[in-house]
This record gives C-alpha cells, structure tokens and sequence, in this order.
C-alpha cells in the first residue's frame, strides 16, 4: 500500500521559479465540488500583467459610485480635506486584505470559491460564497440603475426637457432618482435592454478561454471613460472661473465625539466600497503572470482613489455655489451642467466606465459564487443569470438615492457581513496555513476540507460571532436597545470590528478544538503555522 504522502506528491506540482502550484488531474466524479471552470489556470493562460491589474482599477475607481462615496463627505459635515483623508485611510486600509487574499488566486490559479474551502470546508463555502454573491448582486442593481440613469439622461438633453429636470434641482430634488421620474416608461425599458446587453458580453468570454475578451477591455475603455469625469470636472470649473475658494471656505460642522463618529463610519464606508473586491481577487489573479505582476498592478489604489475624490469633491463643491445643494451624483450634475453635444459625450463615457466596473467586480465573482453551489449543473455563466435574477428581487438601487441610505445602510450594512467573512479567509491563510494548502482536496468530499460533514465549524461560529456582537438588535429586531455600551461604536467601525473578531475568534477554535478534532495530521503552531508533512515535501521539494 503507497505511503499517505505519496499520490498528493504524484498530481501536485509546484513551480520553483515563479512559485505556480499546479494539479494534474481532475475531478470530474466529483459533481458538487469541480468543474472545468474551477480547475486551476493553465500556465499558458496565466498572462496578464500588472498593467493589466492596473487597469481593472483603474476602470474600477473611475466610476460613478467611486465619485459620489467621495463626494458625499460635504453631506457627513466635513470640509474638503476630511472628507479626502477619509478616502485614503480607507483604502490603504483595505489595500492589504486585497493583497493576501489575492495571493491565493496567483499562487494557485483558482477562483476564490475554490480557495475558500480550505477555510470553510468543502460545502462550508457556501456561507461566503452566498454573501458574497448576495451583495455583488446587490451593486449589479445599482450599477444598472446608473447605467440606465445615464442613456435617460442623453434623452432629456435631446428631447428639450432639462428645464423640467432643473426644476426639480432648484426644489431640493437632487438625487439619482430624480432624473427616473421624467419618463419612467423611458427608464424601465432601458433598464431591461442594458441587462441584455451585458450578459451578451459576459457569454462571449467564459472563464476556461482566459477571459481574453475582459481582458482587452480591461485595457482600453477605463481610459476612455476616465474622460468623462475630466469633461465634468473642466466646464464645471469653468463656469466658476476656476476659483475654487469658496469650496475651500466650507468648514466642517461635526465635532468633538460627533466628528470621530462620522469620520469612523466613512472610512469603514471606503473599505467596505472595495471589500466585495478583496475577496473577488483570485478570481483574477488566477491569471497573473507571477506575484509581483498582481501586487504592483494594485498597489495605486489609494492613490488613484484620491486623485478621483479630489476631483468629485470639487465638483460636488461647484454644485452647492451653482445650485444651493451638493450634487453627489455626476450623471446628474453632468445632464443639467454641460452644454448638451459635450454631456452626450461624458454620460456615454460615465456609462463605460460603470460598465466596467459593473462586469469586473460585480459579475465574475459573484457569477463564481452561485456557480459553486452546484458546479456540475451550474457553469460560470449560470452563476451570472442568478446574479441577475437576485439583482432584480434586490431592488438595491434605492439605497443609492441618498447619501445617508448609501453610506449608513448599504456599505456599513454589508460590509460588517463582509469583514466577517475576510477575517476567517485572512486568518487562515496567514497564520494557519502560511499560504501552503493542500490543493487537491478542495475537490474532495472526504478530504482534508471536510472538517465536520464538509462544514468548518470554526468558521460558521466566528463568523455568528462576530455579526451578533457588532450589529445593534435594532438592525434585525424591532427594539431599540445595545447588547453592550458603545456598540453603536462597534457597527460603525462595522468591517475592522468584525474583521478583527471572527479572526481572534477563529484562531483560538482552529488551534484548540478544529485542528486536533478534523486535521490531526497537521503539524506546528500559531508562531510558524500549520502543515501536513506530506505537503511540506511537496512546497520544501520545490524550493530546493
């Protein structure tokens, strides 16, 4: 009989230049667990560089909700500068749990879901895995209202109705739903036609081709849509003669406790803004070149997001000088500002670049998500048909009509869930696992993964955990107390609250109670990890 380590030895393979595991074989039996599109990438196909990393984010950070989360500093009290610092300091922040967790889909070539087993279990990923979908459903929704709010727009401009829609601004009615009410008939339409175009795109580039054709727009429409916002911003600034000192002048009216509440909540809001990302990345990287292809392409994002929110802060500041009122929305603001040959242009270019985004970070990942659940009977594409559908039951797109729904509600809402979720995925990887796994049992019933029935218990427990202590029971009850003095604290700093306690919590469950319990074979520590000897052979094997 062939010793335990041996077979894992004979179909896992790791690249000792540039770090690729690869599995020779495949699992097609296993009908719960694989299918082609979660097969780790092929080295021919991993061949997108930083450039192109670069570019997914680009694309991503110049869209239109990057726009309003940074505008909507003026409507929280802050001045100028508060409102930026609260972009950077969430988005370093956010910054490094992209790069771990992206790690995995570079390393090993597989899309999260898969990666995620090791974590939650085989059929434990469906916890994540349905969060995550849920709420890249949930922007889809609001990607297609913006999509749609864009084309009703060019109609207003082409059929003379702009002075109605100023109206409706000069009323203190100046938000994303505004423009939907002048011909809804109009809107809706366009809002079905929209769907079907993109799951016209999304069908022409399947997961097992590379996806070259995502690829390709990856490197040319963020750039074109970069422009709009450069239209917006330069014939708004000149209608105001460039004199940007009375957005200078806005002071900021929180302080003392009142400000730390608010700047806490809006920076846990642009992390939140980019969390979905942080666990969609493999889903990408799978296709990277090498490791530092994927790190150098996303190390800008805090940059980036800064020189956009400067931007979209002195916009949304023209609009209170011009119109009495902060106009966080750029479609918007575009339709009723800009000469009409010009707003045709830069709503079309606005419409790109939520496209984009729209595509990337809110249709692989959650496609994949879906997929998961039954990859035999659900391809990739299935997986973006859910999305769809959920999408629609959702109706997300009304927490983008106010700036205290979409901050409040929707980002510090989801992004508690998601911090939970990353805190497991984070903790694992780093310090259970030092990024070394087993990766031919994630398509294993009887696997290392299974854990209890294919569950992590360890993980189903932090991530309860960690959600019942940082939402207040009035988010799911109808009462209005705390469990505990300052949680309405806790919920605010809602993403690096529950981050940081399904971690802790999932730690000390994994060393004294999962590990010895379901995985006796592993060997070491929190201080260097854990391992089985049969897969230190195989990484200790590659780096002689």
């Amino acid at each position: 009989m062939r010793e335990e380590s041996s077979w894992r030895q004979d179909i896992i393979s790791v690249d000792p230049k540039n770090g690729y595991v690869d599995l020779k074989t495949t699992y097609p039996d296993n009908k719960y667990l694989w299918n082609q599109d979660f097969q780790p990438t092929a080295e021919r196909n991993r061949t997108w560089g930083s450039w192109t990393f670069f570019a997914i984010w680009f694309g991503m950070a110049v869209e239109v909700e990057s726009w309003s989360l940074v505008s909507v500093g003026f409507d929280f009290g802050f001045n100028w500068f508060w409102s930026l610092m609260a972009v950077f300091i969430g988005n370093a922040a956010v910054l490094v749990p992209i790069l771990i967790i992206a790690h995995g889909g570079a390393k090993y070539g597989m899309p999260e879901t898969s990666l995620t087993r090791s974590r939650w279990g085989t059929y434990g990923t469906w916890v994540p895995s349905f969060v995550r979908g849920l709420i890249g459903a949930g922007w889809w929704g609001i990607d297609t209202w913006i999509i749609t709010e864009s084309v009703s727009g060019m109609y207003i401009i082409y059929s003379g109705l702009k002075p109605e829609l100023l109206s409706l601004v000069a009323s203190g009615n100046a938000t994303p739903f505004t423009i939907s009410t002048i011909n809804p008939d109009l809107f809706w339409g366009v809002f079905i036609a929209t769907i079907l175009v993109r799951l016209a795109i999304l069908y022409l580039s399947p997961p097992k081709s590379g996806q070259t054709l995502l690829k390709k727009i990856s490197w040319i429409v963020p750039f074109i849509a970069f422009l709009g916002f450069i239209i917006l911003f330069y014939i708004d600034a000149q209608s105001v003669s460039w004199n940007f000192s009375p957005i200078f002048k806005i002071g900021t009216t929180v302080s003392g406790s009142a400000f730390w509440y608010a700047m806490i909540g809006l920076i846990n809001a642009n992390i939140a803004f980019w969390a979905t990302m942080a666990i969609s990345m493999p889903d990408y990287t799978r296709y990277a070149r090498s490791q530092k292809s994927q790190i150098y392409g996303q190390l800008t994002l805090p940059i980036m997001m800064l020189g956009i929110g400067a931007m979209a802060l002195l916009t949304a500041g023209i609009s209170i000088i011009k119109y009495k009122t902060p106009i966080y929305d750029p479609i918007l603001l575009t339709t009723i500002s800009l000469p009409p040959d010009l707003a045709y242009i830069t709503l079309f270019l606005l419409l790109l670049g939520v496209l984009m985004v729209n595509i990337y970070a809110d249709t692989v990942g959650p496609g994949y998500d879906f997929s998961n659940i039954y990859p035999k009977l659900i391809p990739w594409f299935g997986g973006v048909l859910i999305v769809v559908a959920i999408a629609a039951s959702l109706q997300s797109w009304s927490f983008y009509f106010s700036a205290g729904a979409y901050v409040e509600n929707w980002l510090l809402g989801y992004g508690a869930i998601l911090g939970a979720v990353e805190g497991v995925l984070i903790f694992d990887y780093v310090i259970i696992r030092r990024f070394k796994f087993e990766i031919s049992d994630v398509f294993m019933p009887n696997g290392r993964f299974r854990y209890w029935r294919g569950f992590n218990p360890a993980a189903i427990i932090a991530f309860v955990i960690a959600i019942f202590l940082v939402y207040p029971p009035s988010t799911y009850l109808p009462v209005s107390f705390y469990l505990y003095p300052y949680q309405s604290w806790i919920y605010q700093a809602s993403w690096i609250s529950t981050i940081l306690i399904s971690g802790f919590v999932y730690i000390i469950l994994m060393k004294y109670w999962v590990i010895p319990k379901y995985q006796p074979e592993l060997r070491g520590g929190l201080l260097h990890g854990y391992i089985a000897d049969d897969t230190k052979n195989i990484f200790e094997g590659a780096e002689k």
